[in-house]
């Protein structure tokens, strides 16, 4: 059986998430509004990024729910951010949202959507030396110190400056933490260390033409390959990228190995082997219809045609199924040949796919000519692509409507009587 932990309580959120008021409002009644703040939180932390420069400013986040309030300090040191329960000792700054609103702000259910119910207060004055003393007049203060020739303006000057930039960069971390990422997906590959783009690979600006449409949909995405091979602290990189891309993707990921360290608050991690198809069955009954699959697997040109095979099926209409490292369908070590036209490769499966684009030119013959039944598994096969796109290593197979009508018979018969050569010539 296939153990997958159950999403609860995030995917009614993100399903929510572009719904009516009084939908979210069920699901925070019944869940409890502590629960979905704790959520919120998880999601918050999973996207901060640390400043350079902020190490050792604390921020105060406060959700609210009508008359409760749930509080948070967020601390930041050098190379990460701390997210702790409970108000911070001496926050240079608090921000506050309504849950509802930072529910729709972390699932935007849109792009551009703008917080409605944020505040920020800054509890800190950027110039410490005028105000450790209690005193009010921040002003006066700092003329007496350089009158007293304990500083000079410029020295004020530049300390203030220095602090102003650390409580900025803390408050604009928390709030972007918060906030929908329009980020281009480069971007986030780079961030999260994914190899689809910079070095190794050049794949992300196809994937964020073809996606653009999807990315504030409610998805379901299973990415065979996690990475890391057998190191179960190693790997995830795309996964963390996918998460972040798409604010209300369900992300999934296949591997061999266990990957107990890859986490997250909308990612789940499967173990399994992406040529068994029997464990493919079960693992699309567990946890599909998929609207994106991504073989980023063994490359092993058998292993991609198994996946292919059973998982495509299990792709909703309008959705995707993409093949990555085309290449190693010319290296024999993985079952390819360098010879094209080789059958049973990547590269052989996607030209297959071309003939099943054009089922009808073909098939229609083949039932009226051979007399298929109307059942026969190839007249009757749900799962032929309605779009092919091929690039550098990389193949996008959309799953659609492709019960076009083919040519009509009539026209079909005309144009073979024209071609045919005329007898005795």
């Amino acid at each position: 059986m296939v153990g997958i932990q159950p999403w609860g309580l995030v995917e009614d959120l993100v399903a929510a998430a572009g719904s009516w008021a009084k939908d979210l409002d069920r699901i925070i009644a019944a869940a409890g509004p502590a629960a979905v703040a704790d959520l919120l939180v998880a999601e918050i932390r999973q996207r901060l990024c640390v400043p350079r420069g902020a190490a050792g400013a604390a921020v105060c986040l406060t959700i609210a729910h009508g008359t409760r309030r749930y509080e948070w300090h967020v601390t930041f040191k050098e190379d990460q951010a701390d997210v702790t329960p409970g108000p911070a000792g001496a926050p240079v700054a608090g921000i506050g949202y309504e849950l509802t609103d930072l529910i729709r702000l972390l699932y935007a259910p849109r792009p551009g959507y703008v917080s409605t119910s944020r505040e920020v207060d800054a509890k800190t004055w950027p110039w410490p030396e005028a105000a450790d003393e209690g005193d009010e007049d921040g002003g006066e203060r700092l003329q007496e110190m350089v009158r007293r020739g304990e500083a000079t303006r410029e020295e004020i000057s530049r300390r203030g400056r220095e602090r102003f930039d650390v409580i900025a960069k803390a408050v604009h971390a928390v709030i972007t933490a918060c906030e929908p990422s329009a980020r281009p997906l480069s971007d986030l590959a780079v961030q999260y260390g994914s190899d689809k783009w910079g070095c190794l690979h050049w794949y992300t600006p196809h994937y964020q033409r073809h996606f653009a449409d999807l990315r504030h949909e409610p998805l379901r995405i299973l990415e065979i390959g996690i990475g890391g091979f057998d190191q179960d602290a190693v790997g995830g990189e795309s996964l963390y990228m996918w998460q972040e891309f798409f604010p209300r993707a369900l992300v999934y990921g296949l591997d061999i190995f266990p990957k107990p360290a890859v986490t997250g608050p909308r990612i789940r991690t499967v173990v399994g082997d992406q040529n068994d198809p029997a464990f493919l069955d079960e693992l699309a009954a567990a946890a599909g219809p998929f609207d994106i699959v991504i073989d980023d697997g063994s490359h092993i040109n058998e292993h991609v045609s198994t996946s292919f095979a059973h998982l495509f099926p299990h792709v909703r209409p309008g959705g995707w199924y993409i093949i990555e490292d085309l290449h190693t369908a010319y290296w024999p070590a993985f079952g390819g040949d360098a010879r094209p036209g080789t059958d049973g490769t990547s590269v052989a499966l996607l030209k297959e796919q071309l003939d099943r684009l054009h089922h009808e030119e073909h098939l229609d013959r083949l039932h009226h000519e051979e007399h298929l039944d109307p059942g026969h598994p190839e007249l009757a096969n749900p799962s032929h692509p309605s779009e092919v796109l091929v690039y550098h290593n990389l193949a996008f197979l959309r799953k659609g409507n492709n019960r076009e009508a083919g040519i009509p018979a009539w026209i079909k018969a005309q144009a073979s009587r024209r071609a045919a050569p005329e007898s005795g010539r």
